[in-house]
């Protein structure tokens, strides 16, 4: 499969790393670079699937870009007014980095292209042994048969969109599209309108009528992620759209039919959200017609070698494909609080570390937690991991170790001087010295890597 092209016009240097580093996230795409007057050239030169463009020359340039291309603008910072103004512009999205740079990824993975149509997606590998996941895969074979709302709960990390596409690929509706949203990762001002769509001149900026994620996902499947997290005062218009199966744009006058089967994810316990007002009652019922609980990886311990042993291969590309018997036994001591997303993480920095080695196993030496990360940062040489030779703009090589370590660190500041402020994250926030919604995003990426983030107190 070729790399898909992203185009950045008007990024400063350091503008221009932090994108970097978020395709660091996100396999085989590459990153061209262009200034404001060499756009017209590098979208004929370059044939980009996405276009990120700098604050603040937006409105000049969206008209410049074919209608047909996902626009994003990205700034050093998420305020609101450059939530606006990027509205105005008519772009797709706004994100500020590197406090964004997580949905940003989310952004970028649901606008580049998949499979070609007409071909059947492949299914996901569900790679499992214990009694529990059997079972619920046996589950999910027969849920997909039907065309009935199905939500998905789970500790962060646990493959809820996995499920959610394997269900899809066994359904009738597999030949259709899969469209996924990312409810938390969106500003709210944009998340109406790409939900379901706005019309011409709804909006200043707005110069054409553009589907939502539903109507997208007409004849197939619509992947509401963290749905929990949709703004209470939109979820009447997502139960609209449930009942009726008819969709009216933002600014609209007329609805728009549409046959779209939901799956619904959330890594929130469902009453209490209802019971904390954050999902309204009616439309947690329905959702919830097939409710499906995946259990966290520390309940379903005889899952993690095979896991690990998969992941392990997906990330030497085939090379490693076994563990040392000390290596396993590391692993199995471990909680995984990150679940499949932390395994997946560890198999990676295990494939790095481990070198070239010609039986295809990864020892203990090779198994690096966080906490090992944290307590070793300094030391990753004297470990014996082998130098990672710089990368062209064409290959975006996996986030650095250090990054990951620097990542912990900050994990650990915000969580404590959270717990300092008895949960208020407005307190919590001033004491940082960062904007309440800056610690919302920051807090939102923390809950994704599968750490416990307490709920109570004022955001």
């Amino acid at each position: 499969m070729p790399r898909a092209t992203l185009l950045l016009v008007n990024a400063d240097a350091a503008l221009r790393e932090r994108v970097v580093q978020v395709l660091a996230t996100i396999p085989r795409v590459r990153l061209q670079d262009c200034s404001e007057g060499e756009l017209e050239r590098s979208l004929e030169a370059q044939r980009p699937e996405v276009v990120l463009v700098a604050h603040p020359a937006t409105a000049a340039l969206r008209d410049r870009i074919p209608a047909r291309l996902p626009v994003a603008v990205i700034s050093p910072d998420a305020t609101h007014d450059n939530e606006i103004a990027a509205m105005r512009a008519g772009v797709d999205a706004h994100f500020g980095l590197p406090d964004m740079a997580a949905p940003l990824a989310q952004w970028l993975r649901d606008q580049l292209p998949g499979p070609g149509p007409g071909t059947r997606a492949r299914i996901p590998e569900m790679v499992a042994h214990s009694e529990r996941m059997r079972s619920l895969d046996a589950f999910a074979e027969r849920i997909a048969q039907t065309a009935a709302t199905v939500f998905i709960t789970g500790e962060s990390g646990v493959g809820k969109e996995v499920l959610a596409r394997q269900i899809h690929a066994r359904s009738a509706r597999a030949q259709g599209p899969f469209e996924a949203i990312n409810c938390a990762a969106l500003p709210e001002a944009m998340l109406e309108a790409l939900l379901f769509g706005h019309a011409k001149g709804a909006f200043t900026g707005a110069i054409e009528a553009r589907p939502g994620k539903f109507v997208q996902a007409d004849g197939g499947t619509l992947l509401l992620d963290e749905v929990t997290e949709i703004p209470v005062h939109l979820q009447p218009k997502l139960l609209r759209v449930l009942q009726e199966r008819e969709v009216e744009p933002l600014g609209g006058r007329r609805t728009r039919p549409v046959d779209v089967r939901v799956i619904a994810t959330s890594n929130r316990d469902l009453r209490e959200a209802v019971a904390e007002g954050v999902l309204r009652e009616d439309l947690y019922y329905r959702l919830s017609v097939f409710p499906v609980r995946i259990p966290p990886l520390r309940e379903r311990p005889e899952d993690i070698p095979s896991l690990a042993r998969a992941l392990l291969t997906r990330a030497s590309q085939g090379r490693l494909v076994e563990l040392a018997p000390e290596a396993e036994s590391r692993l199995m001591g471990h909680d995984w609080p990150g679940n499949a997303r932390e395994l997946a993480n560890v198999m990676e920095r295990a494939a790095t570390l481990a070198g070239e080695r010609s039986d295809g196993r990864v020892t203990a030496e090779s198994i690096w937690l966080d906490a090992d990360m944290l307590e070793h940062g300094e030391g990753v040489s004297a470990a014996g991991a082998p130098s990672v030779p710089a990368a062209s703009d064409d290959d975006i090589p996996s986030a650095p170790l250090l990054e990951q370590t620097l990542q912990t660190q900050e994990s650990r500041v915000i969580l404590n001087v959270l717990r300092e402020a008895g949960g208020r994250r407005k307190e919590a926030a001033e004491r940082l010295g960062i904007s309440p919604r800056t610690l919302r995003y920051k807090l939102a990426r923390l809950r994704e890597s599968g750490i416990h983030v307490p709920r109570t107190g004022v955001v």
